[in-house]
Parts: structure tokens; C-alpha cells; sequence
């Protein structure tokens, strides 16, 4: 793997080189095409104003952010540059806020993860950290930029490696008062029995290979069923989102079986002649 970003971990006057890697395996993600059932061409989406019915260039569109239902603030790209500016760049650098348990942050705060590993010079500040944040049961908060924007971030130790999970802004997750949820229930004779359950079913570790992604498993065995094809030159669409690794596999060896059976024929040819 590549790291996609490198800089330090900081605290206090600690200092440590990481660099930032990619914890998802896109290729892992399920994904389709649209195509024209008719003649199996791409499906392309065009811009269209939807007062004049007419297709708009790139040059003509401008950004809105909707302030009150129905109502919008145009926000220009040099206005949006000034934003930029005014939160700052930021050096590359992670910076380590504070501290705190891990039951203390919100899983549904969690939005994307990453890996950090040590770049040159900082393996052994690397590992003792690592060790440290797991032996305290602790994990840090912390700032950084990536692409200009200032994220909040949760750097939470492994028995392997560190992460860093980008948190989302405490605005963005609604407040779960207003569900019809029971206030707590006292200890009844439920509860204990409930907890004795749990209990019973409590494992020391997790192992996610023993629960793989089973519709990943059932679409694979579908495919290979499928007849395939390969799509004309020209009608790659500009955005096409990623397929599993089999629908690749299988279209790359579309694209070079022509090639393949040409050989065969003019090998066929000569040998009659």
C-alpha cells in the first residue's frame, strides 16, 4: 500500500513520522452499472435546468447551499476559496487534543477509516505509543487537514497497528430524545436473566473472517453464470463506479478473447493453405 498522506503524529513535545493508508479495499465494495437494457450501453447522465428544460454547460452552473426550505445562497468559487482560507491550511501534522476511554465516543460518529504506520525514524516512538494507548485503554482526539479541510479525528490503537477514524461533526447526528424508546428499567428478575444470556454469549475476541459479506459470496456465484461482454470504445462512462474484481477479471478477458481467436483463425488459414 501507498500512503496517501504523510506527516506526524504530535503531544506534548513527541513527534512521530506516520504515514496515512487506506483502511477500505474499494475492490471489496459491490457495485453496478446502469446500461440501456435495449443495447446494453452505458447509461450517461446529463445536466438539465429544470425550468428550461435545456441541458447547461459546466461554465453556466454555480453552487447553492439551501439556507431554508426552498430558499438558497449562491456561493461562488472564489468565495469558497476565501472560506478556505480563512480556516487555514494547517501544518501536516496530526495533533493529538487529549485523551480519553473509548466508551466514552459515539460509534455512529465514526465516518472513515485509515491506517497510520511509521515512516523512518519513528518506529520504536511508533510502537510505543501503540503499546501505551492499548495498556490504558485509551484513544486519542485529534486534529488534521487532508485536502485543505480541518477533521476531527479519533487515533485509536491495535495490537498491530494504529488508526485513525475521521469523526463527523457533533451537528450532524441527530439527537435520539424524540424516539419512542422505555426510560431504564430496574434490575428485574428480566434484566438478570437478559444479562446472564449475554453473558454466555460474550467471546474474548472478535474475529470478522468467521462472518464474510455473504451477498458478495451470492452475487459472485451468479456472475460467473453470466454471459459477459465488453462495452465499445467511446461509451466508458465519465464517472463509472467501481465493480467486484470478478466483473473486471471477466471483462478484461473479453477485451483480449478477439484478439485470441484472430490468431486462431489466421493460424487456421495458413495451415490450409
Amino acid at each position: 500500500m501507498k500512503p496517501i498522506w504523510s506527516g506526524h503524529i504530535t503531544f506534548g513535545l513527541i513527534s512521530i513520522p506516520v504515514g496515512l493508508y487506506s483502511a477500505v479495499e474499494s475492490s471489496e465494495h459491490v457495485s453496478f452499472r446502469l446500461l440501456h437494457k435495449k443495447d446494453l450501453a452505458p447509461i450517461k447522465y446529463k445536466k438539465f435546468c429544470s425550468v428550461e428544460d435545456v441541458e447547461v454547460p459546466n461554465k453556466e452552473i454555480v453552487k447553492g447551499f439551501e439556507v431554508s426550505k426552498g430558499k438558497y445562497a449562491v456561493v461562488e468559487k472564489e468565495e469558497l476559496e476565501k472560506v478556505h482560507e480563512s480556516v487555514g491550511e494547517g501544518d501536516r501534522s496530526i495533533e493529538v487534543l487529549q485523551f480519553v476511554e473509548f466508551g466514552a465516543l459515539n460509534p455512529l460518529s465514526f465516518e472513515t477509516p485509515y491506517y497510520l504506520a511509521p515512516q523512518t525514524g519513528g518506529e520504536k516512538a511508533y510502537g510505543v505509543l501503540r503499546d501505551a494507548l492499548n495498556d490504558a485503554h485509551r484513544v486519542g482526539i485529534a486534529r488534521f487537514y487532508l485536502r485543505t479541510r480541518p477533521l476531527l479525528s479519533a487515533l485509536l490503537p491495535g495490537q498491530k497497528a494504529l488508526s485513525l477514524e475521521v469523526m463527523r461533526p457533533f451537528e450532524e447526528l441527530r439527537d435520539p430524545s424524540d424516539l419512542p424508546v422505555p426510560s431504564s428499567i430496574k434490575k428485574s428478575a428480566e434484566v438478570k436473566m437478559a444479562r446472564m444470556l449475554i453473558d454466555q454469549m460474550s467471546t474474548e475476541e472478535w474475529d470478522p473472517t468467521q462472518h464474510p459479506n455473504e451477498y458478495r459470496k451470492a452475487l459472485q456465484k451468479l456472475l460467473t453464470s453470466k454471459r459477459t461482454f465488453a462495452l465499445k470504445k467511446g461509451e466508458e462512462p465519465e464517472e463509472a463506479g467501481k465493480v467486484v474484481d470478478l466483473m473486471e477479471a471477466l471483462r478484461r478477458s473479453v477485451r483480449q478473447a478477439p484478439k485470441t481467436a484472430a490468431k486462431k483463425a489466421a493460424s487456421r488459414r495458413a495451415g490450409a493453405a
